[in-house]
């Protein structure tokens, strides 16, 4: 469950930056690590680029490297997992109105300085209750909502 007050960045950051930072402070290469933790040199870039998971058994090899505790490595990678589902969740909640977006037709002002979205009532109308679903607020009364041109 999200709080109100929950920090939800839109943005993930692989453990693997800290871990690169930490590679540089101790000032080793990524190959001395990769022998002190057994692992192939491709299997830590991978790690570090967020393409390969910190296991626990790695977690508990980096923590005899680094004297960081291995939760912290675990934790992180599990903070890094969670952000990436809840950016996922919020791009799969914004597909139907990028969908409905990007079905609109265009039409050009007749001075030619201004362009309008022209949509039928019934796709405004999907379209505000579809925003109301993603950001959980009651936006208009949907019997309200009018057309305003004459023609179209």
């Amino acid at each position: 469950m999200i709080k109100e007050n929950q920090f939800l960045p839109d943005y993930a950051i692989p453990p693997g930056e800290t871990l690169l930072e930490e590679i540089k402070a101790k000032s080793i290469t990524k190959e001395e690590l990769s022998l002190m933790i057994g692992i192939s040199q491709e299997w830590l870039n991978e790690i570090i680029k967020g393409n390969a998971a910190i296991t626990p058994e790695i977690a508990l090899k980096l923590e005899s490297v680094f004297q960081l505790p291995a939760h912290f490595w675990i934790n992180l990678e599990q903070q890094y997992q969670e952000t990436l589902e809840h950016l996922q969740a919020s791009k799969d909640k914004t597909k139907p109105i990028n969908e409905l977006i990007s079905s609109a037709r265009y039409l050009v002002n007749t001075s030619g300085s201004k362009t309008d979205v022209v949509l039928p009532l019934a796709v405004w109308k999907k379209l505000l209750i579809l925003l109301e679903e993603l950001n959980e607020i009651k936006l208009v009364n949907h019997s309200e909502v009018f057309y305003s041109r004459d023609k179209v």
